[in-house]
């Protein structure tokens, strides 16, 4: 389908990519950085999003930041937290990198990590 000279173009979601975190727990001081791995399996990995996630205990799971590109820093977050994390993906190794600035307590939580296929088609 075209509309005027250009054609039209289709985004397709081709579902979850299987990911790992393989460190149960991480810790760190107060005040300093820290970063949370996760392994992404996947055939198509610069086209995969990453979603990064958190949860407090007794609270619901909340989205902190996605990253597209693993050659630029194209990332989206969301809210208070968008000065305190930042997110990047590495293609050698087929991970995504979350890393929290300057922790404090209130960043103790649970943090989870999502891959997403995310594939443009041209009709």
């Amino acid at each position: 389908m075209f509309i005027g000279n250009s054609p039209l173009l289709l985004t397709v979601g081709l579902g979850l990519s299987k990911v790992e975190q393989f460190q149960l727990s991480v810790s760190t001081e107060v005040k300093k950085s820290i970063d949370i791995p996760c392994k992404i399996w996947s055939t198509n990995f610069e086209n995969d999003v990453i979603h990064w996630y958190w949860q407090k205990p007794n609270q619901a799971l909340e989205h902190l930041i996605y990253i597209i590109s693993t050659k630029s820093a194209v990332q989206g977050s969301m809210g208070k937290r968008s000065n305190k994390v930042e997110a990047r993906k590495n293609s050698q190794t087929l991970t995504s990198i979350l890393t929290i600035k300057s922790v404090e307590k209130e960043d103790m939580a649970i943090y989870y990590c999502a891959g997403w296929d995310y594939t443009v088609l041209e009709l």
